[in-house]
C-alpha cells in the first residue's frame, strides 16, 4: 500500500507539470490565434489529457510494466501514442478546423517540436544529476579510502 500512495504521488506531480505545460503551449496557440483567452471546456480537457499522458507515461518508463524495451523504443512508443491520443483530444475538442491538412501538420509540428525540448531537457536535468551524484560518490569513496 506504501508503494501504491507513493506512486501515486509521483503521478500527481508529473500530472501536474504536464497540465501547466499544455495550459502554456495551448495559451501560446490560441494567442497567436487571436484568442482573448482559453475556454473553461478546453481547460477541463488539457486536464483530462494530463492525467491520461502522465499514465502513459508512467506506463511507458516503467520497469515492472515494460521490462526488456530500450530507452529510445520507450520514447518512439510514447510519441506515437501520445500524439494519437492528443489529436482526438483536439479533434473532438475542436482545437481548430481539423478539415484542413495543413492544420494537422501544423499541430504535428508543434507537438514534435515541444516533445523535443521536453526529451532534450529531461536528457540534459539527468545527465547533470548523475555527473552531481557521481561526483558525490567519488568524494565520499576517496574519503572512505584515507
Amino acid at each position: 500500500m506504501k508503494d501504491f500512495l507513493k506512486g501515486v504521488l509521483i503521478w500527481k506531480t508529473y500530472a501536474c507539470m504536464m497540465f501547466t505545460g499544455s495550459v502554456t503551449v495551448f495559451w501560446v496557440a490560441a494567442y497567436f490565434l487571436g484568442w482573448k483567452g482559453i475556454p473553461l471546456g478546453v481547460l477541463l480537457q488539457l486536464l483530462l489529457l494530463s492525467v491520461v499522458g502522465s499514465l502513459l507515461q508512467g506506463v511507458m518508463f516503467t520497469e515492472r510494466l515494460i521490462k526488456s524495451m530500450a530507452y529510445s523504443a520507450r520514447l518512439l512508443l510514447f510519441a506515437v501514442t501520445f500524439l494519437a491520443v492528443l489529436s482526438v483530444f483536439a479533434w473532438k475538442g475542436k482545437w481548430f478546423p481539423a478539415g484542413e491538412f495543413g492544420n494537422w501538420l501544423t499541430f504535428a509540428g508543434i507537438f514534435l517540436a515541444v516533445f523535443a525540448v521536453m526529451t532534450a531537457g529531461y536528457e540534459i536535468y539527468f545527465r547533470l544529476a548523475g555527473k552531481k551524484y557521481d561526483g558525490l560518490l567519488g568524494e565520499r569513496q576517496r574519503g572512505d579510502d584515507k
